[in-house]
């Protein structure tokens, strides 16, 4: 929008086109910048008429309708977590365009980094001279270890997950069936987790993201004494040039806590972590 400019509503020809998305399942492939400049300008006096305009597509059976509709309770469960790794299109035609679109844009694109960024590390953990501990906080669908697990059915890994909603628990016990030595579950807020034990690596894809800065830095101090000598804690965070926030906000009504390199330094400082261990990788 340009400054000092605001709109009332949505044009006519804006309209038509949004309805004609709608008609057809969701935008094609070349009507994806229109969409998203209209998304990216609305005002939020405006976002119920929009959401009024797409609201056949605002429903479970697609992507953007689940995060909007969360069917769970809660943004980000373990059933979209799920989806969007496994890059899930419903083969509906009038909802598969939407979701095509979804797993299209930069934020779905992370998710899934997110996960093979972990199979790297527990790969490079997994060196088989003893076994390793790791702890997941938030572990969702449990899709990432249920996929390291399958490529490395010797693993001398031990996995820890740890999820408040008992729905995602049994959706990673059904999915991790015939893994259950190496993998224990904990249904519990992590807030109130108390590990037993030291890990070699604690890892958090997503959680952080809807934390507040207090709740993070008390997390950051929580747990990182439980890491054996060597050990890693590793929290991902959508930073806040996440060029997809504002169709998360708008389509899904999904929002996080973004977070800059300088943010993430400050509160693992305020946690009392040593400068020297603090690192951040940036996609």
């Amino acid at each position: 929008m340009y400054p000092g400019i605001k709109r009332k509503q949505l044009s006519s020809e804006e309209r038509r086109f949004l309805e004609s998305l709608v008609e057809k399942g969701g935008p094609e492939p070349e009507e994806y910048g229109e969409f998203t400049a209209i998304v990216n300008n609305l005002e939020d006096d405006e976002l119920n008429g929009f959401r009024e305009v797409i609201g056949d597509a605002l429903n479970v059976n697609t992507l953007i309708g689940h995060g909007y509709v969360k069917p769970y309770g809660y943004p980000g469960d373990f059933s979209i977590i799920h989806n969007i790794y496994k890059v899930f299109v419903n083969p509906d035609p009038r909802y598969s365009n939407w979701d095509r679109f979804f797993q299209n844009q930069a934020g779905a694109q992370a998710v899934r980094n997110r996960k093979d960024y972990f199979l790297r590390r527990c790969r490079e953990l997994d060196n088989g001279t003893s076994e390793k501990m790791v702890l997941i906080l938030g572990s969702g669908p449990a899709t990432d270890v249920n996929e390291y697990l399958r490529q490395n059915p010797c693993s001398g890994i031990h996995f820890d997950l740890v999820d408040f909603d008992q729905n995602a628990i049994d959706f990673a016990k059904q999915q991790n069936h015939g893994f259950e030595e190496m993998v224990d579950y904990f249904r519990i807020n992590v807030l109130r987790f108390k590990p037993y034990q030291w890990y070699d690596l604690i890892w958090s894809a997503g959680l952080f993201d809807y934390f507040r800065d207090r709740h993070f830095v008390y997390m950051i101090s929580k747990y990182f004494k439980y890491l054996a000598e060597g050990g890693e804690f590793i929290i991902g965070n959508f930073s806040n040039s996440n060029p997809t926030r504002r169709l998360m906000e708008v389509l899904s009504a999904w929002y996080l806590n973004h977070r800059s390199k300088y943010d993430l330094v400050r509160m693992a400082l305020e946690a009392e972590a040593r400068e020297e261990l603090v690192e951040v990788d940036m996609e």
